[in-house]
């Protein structure tokens, strides 16, 4: 079996003084059809894992062209987010020899035409959950609204599991809505990915496709996933290669493989990328001390970085009521880094918080996320704004109100592009097209109405949408349409279907201006954004917020990670395991936030016993004790 080639190991072998060269030199030995070597690239905050990414694939491309052509094979590369593949396109020049994708749609498009293995899948899976919720009905104490909604989640169930035989071909969207007995979800699409690349045929149409797969923050890639394409690479390492870019400190989700760096196989190559590119020294100090506890890597700062600064400000005082205290701290920020733009407003600086409920409550959209995150499986399409539902409002809708400001042909074009009245097809079947065209306008201007002088609820705007015909109205919301608006508690029930009409039942009784201000958010033109939402990202001046009682979540916990309270029994347990507890997990999001830095950060800590936090950060040797105010 082969691992590891020679020029692999003389490369390996050399002392560079240029880290990152080594790095970039290793993977493209490694990208070798003949004697390929599967590797893991350690590339920390701001070391520029993208360009090495698009470096080796160039590279290597340009050396097997012909070949690649010959054999009908191309690289593929998987990617977390639709802007990330989209930005590796664009520097590959959209070159058919790679195939750029999110984990989704890479998943669809391995498993897609394999239809019997689908159906088996599917009426062994819908089985499992048909049974779990007759025993949820069984167990239940008399009629309710939650017996309810599971009787009728099973007979779903039991209709879909009945229906299985009649279809053909089953389908999928990675982006749109899957409606239809013949749709599959989004998790199905992942689940059955990860069942199916390990076994034949599946697995030799894979790698014989791809002869080389790439996958971008692979420690935030779907375990079971993961895990599958590793067990791919160890049957057939020779046919194979497996790159793995990415940092396990940056490891943010709880679906990715837990410990990955464990799950490595020692032959593998582990280049590492040790210049940070982004940060100034200060910061580069701080988050190599964050991490130190955690594993033994390391960065170094590039040739003439500047110093920067850090300040941390602790304070009993309430957050989320206004932002009165985080201006002043920006005021004293602006005088300490001698730097103005901390003081010209929010704009002048990006500020990062724990949850996105954080930033709805900050910004007014709260009671659109809230009821939406909540429904784990629309999670994705929520924040990257691929759900059907939001598509309407803020691709169809906004843009509509947006151009009725400017003049009636841009009003009238907007409309024109969204609204099936007038799609050519129909309007081509319609006997009157006066009285169409009269038709559209007179939809429009209703729904202009109802912003005249009012904000409206959002079930007035679907509403008119229904009534007009004027846009399509996604499946799953017309259904809680016709339920209506609903402020009962969530119901106790696994089935999909059920939590997303749910979801949309609480929505539908928000104000408009709710889903308008999540659509700014959404679209990056908010000053805040959450640790989440920012890997890869970077800002000139950046405010980090730490506040457990505002996040309000139990997965996370700054009190814990900086001493204020003990650790729990179970985050004790998990330690001794080996398992991810919730101080690692906080460690891993602030190195994240403050690694954003390119020139000065504030970490702005909300507890109530701030000389207790001041203290335990000078003790771990964080921040000295002029960096650390106390309000």
């Amino acid at each position: 079996m082969s691992t590891t080639n020679d020029g692999l190991s003389e490369i390996v072998q050399r002392a560079e003084p240029d880290v990152a060269l080594d790095a970039d030199q290793i993977i493209q030995t490694c990208l070798n059809l003949d004697r390929p070597t599967s590797f893991f690239l350690y590339a920390g905050a701001g070391s520029g894992k993208t360009y090495s990414l698009v470096e080796a694939v160039r590279s290597f491309k340009e050396r097997e062209r012909e070949r690649l052509i010959f054999e009908g094979r191309q690289i593929a590369i998987i990617t977390y987010t639709n802007a990330a593949c989209d930005e590796i396109l664009r520097r590959l020049e959209h070159d058919p020899l790679v195939i750029v994708s999110t984990i989704h749609a890479f998943a669809w498009r391995m498993i897609q035409g394999f239809n019997d293995d689908i159906r088996e899948w599917l009426r062994v899976k819908l089985g499992e959950d048909i049974a779990a919720l007759q025993r949820q009905l069984d167990r239940s104490k008399g009629e309710n609204k939650t017996t309810q909604t599971n009787r009728a989640s099973r007979a779903r169930k039991i209709r879909r599991l009945e229906e299985l035989e009649q279809v053909t071909t089953f389908t999928y969207s990675p982006t749109g809505e899957n409606r239809g007995r013949q749709a599959l979800n989004h998790s199905e699409v992942i689940q059955m990915a990860a069942a199916f690349i390990q076994q034949q045929p599946l697995r030799d149409v894979m790698t014989d496709l791809h002869p080389v797969l790439l996958i971008d923050e692979s420690q935030d890639t779907y375990g079971p996933l993961m895990e599958a394409f590793l067990s791919v690479q160890q049957q057939i390492p020779d046919r194979f290669c497996l790159g793995l870019l990415g940092d396990t400190m940056q490891r943010i989700y709880s679906d990715g493989k837990a410990n990955l760096e464990r799950a490595i196989p020692e032959h593998w190559a582990k280049p590492e990328k040790k210049i940070n590119r982004r940060c100034p020294t200060r910061v580069i100090d701080l988050i190599n001390t964050m991490r130190a506890s955690a594993d033994d890597h390391w960065q170094i700062p590039k040739e003439g970085a500047v110093e920067g600064a850090v300040r941390m400000f602790c304070t009993r005082q309430v957050a989320g009521r206004g932002f009165e205290l985080e201006e002043e701290i920006a005021h004293r920020m602006a005088a300490f880094t001698q730097d103005a733009q901390w003081a010209v407003g929010q704009s002048g600086r990006k500020t990062l918080i724990l949850e996105h409920k954080m930033a709805g409550r900050r910004m007014g959209f709260e009671g659109v996320f809230t009821p939406l995150h909540a429904a784990e499986h629309l999670r994705t399409g929520l924040l990257d704004g691929s759900l059907p539902t939001l598509k309407l409002f803020m691709g169809d809708v906004m843009p509509i109100l947006a151009s009725a400001q400017q003049d009636s042909f841009s009003l009238m074009e907007a409309v024109r592009m969204r609204s099936p009245l007038l799609d050519p097809r129909h309007m081509k079947e319609a006997p009157d097209q006066l009285a169409l065209m009269e038709q559209v306008s007179n939809a429009t201007q209703e729904l202009l109405a109802l912003f005249e002088e009012n904000d409206p609820l959002i079930t007035d705007v679907v509403h008119v949408i229904l009534s007009t015909g004027l846009l399509n109205v996604p499946d799953r919301l017309l259904a809680a349409q016709l339920l209506g608006v609903t402020n009962d508690e969530p119901p106790e029930s696994i089935d999909r279907e059920t939590l997303e009409i749910y979801a949309y039942q609480v929505v539908l009784g928000r104000r408009f201006s709710e889903m308008a201000a999540f659509a700014g958010y959404t679209q990056g033109l908010s000053p805040f954004d959450t640790h989440q939402g920012v890997k890869g990202l970077e800002f000139p001046r950046v405010m980090v917020i730490l506040n457990d009682e505002e996040a309000g979540g139990f997965l996370f916990s700054y009190e814990k990670l900086l001493g204020v309270q003990p650790p729990s029994a179970n985050d004790l347990k998990n330690q001794r395991e080996g398992n991810d507890d919730s101080l690692a997990r906080t460690r891993r999001l602030l190195y994240v936030t403050c690694s954003r830095a390119e020139q000065s950060l504030a970490i702005v800590v909300y507890t109530p016993q701030p000389e207790v936090a001041k203290q335990r950060v000078i003790d771990a040797g964080w921040l000295k004790a002029d960096e650390i105010e106390i309000i």
